[in-house]
């Protein structure tokens, strides 16, 4: 992603072709573009860097908040600069710095943390309900000699929690409305 006015036209043109849906705005590499970015995102270690970097914390405070070696946060590192979160600056005298895609995903996490940790604990708590609920329902089926196999027991958690929790999530995302 060279030119960062070019990327950040791609990633708004990707983000209007998704929420249009039209699939003739659709451009595979949009696609490609923007799953690398999130592909930076997947490790909750990768988020800590970002944000540690955003409040201006050493490595070695995220490291020992993270509770590994700086030789194990270095492949974190590299990840980010590969999906062009991170950047090595040359002028400014910081090892790393985040970049327009990198502040805009921690900018977000920021502003919508509350929404998303209410959101997630509301998840939470239906799957321990569902989980007890399944639970109940498992042993009076090995009682009355029914067998699932453990995946489809955990397909079950799964799909009963979505239909439980469905309503409650969307509300504290506020989508859909």
């Amino acid at each position: 992603m060279g030119d960062p006015k070019l990327s950040k036209r791609l990633f708004r043109q990707f983000l209007v072709a998704l929420e249009t849906m039209k699939p003739e705005q659709w451009d595979r590499s949009d696609f490609e573009a923007v799953s690398g970015l999130f592909q930076g995102l997947a490790h909750e270690a990768r988020l800590a860097l970002l944000l540690g970097i955003y409040h201006g914390k050493s490595l070695n405070e995220i490291a020992e908040f993270l509770e590994i070696t700086r030789g194990g946060m270095q492949d974190h590192l590299e990840k980010l600069i590969d999906c062009e979160l991170l950047y090595r600056p040359e002028e400014t005298g910081k090892t790393y710095g985040l970049t327009p895609f990198g502040l805009f995903f921690v900018e977000f996490l920021l502003q919508n943390e509350e929404t998303l940790v209410e959101a997630l604990g509301e998840l939470r708590l239906e799957e321990k309900r569902v989980e007890l609920a399944v639970e109940e329902v498992r042993n009076e089926a090995e009682e009355q000699d029914i067998s699932l196999s453990e995946k489809e027991w955990q397909r079950k958690v799964h799909s009963r929690k979505w239909e439980q929790a469905w309503d409650d999530v969307k509300d504290s995302l506020g989508v859909g409305e």
